[in-house]
């Protein structure tokens, strides 16, 4: 059973175009693993697609797999940014994810920040300014005009 404190955010270091059940295939048929790693996937397009159920524990972050929510986004984070419509859906799925289990923007952590050898989700993606923004939005959606 997964115990969620943290969101993992991930890129899934491939250049092409990759959805849900790509990535299920490399990680089934490549790994060997009983499901994709990742609970989610925000495409480029800003699609949000669901991978592993939220409640089984992930296989995406060493020592984070039963206590966390890992979130892929489609893309290359070491040679591309986020897209515009990626980063909304990224911050609204965070957002939401957050809230149902009382998850802190601190706590949202990218894959490199979890003892990881890897620059996941990549040297292009600032995690301090990720997190920022994920708590202006938290803040704005809370307190609507």
């Amino acid at each position: 059973m997964n115990y969620p404190t943290h969101i993992v955010l991930h890129t899934l270091a491939y250049e092409g175009k990759a959805d849900i059940d790509t990535v299920r295939r490399w990680h089934v048929e490549g790994n060997g693993w009983s499901d994709v790693g990742y609970h989610y996937l925000v495409r480029r397009s800003g699609e949000v697609q669901t991978g592993r159920r939220e409640e089984m524990i992930g296989a995406h972050a060493l020592g984070y797999n039963r206590k966390s929510i890992g979130i892929a986004c489609e893309g290359h984070g070491d040679t591309e940014m986020f897209t515009l419509p990626q980063l909304l859906a990224l911050l609204r799925l965070c957002d939401d994810v957050s809230r149902r289990y009382a998850i802190s923007p601190d706590k949202v952590i990218g894959h490199r920040e979890t003892g990881s050898r890897k620059t996941c989700p990549g040297t292009l993606i600032d995690m301090d300014a990720f997190r920022g923004l994920l708590f202006e939005h938290m803040r704005e959606d809370a307190y609507p005009a």
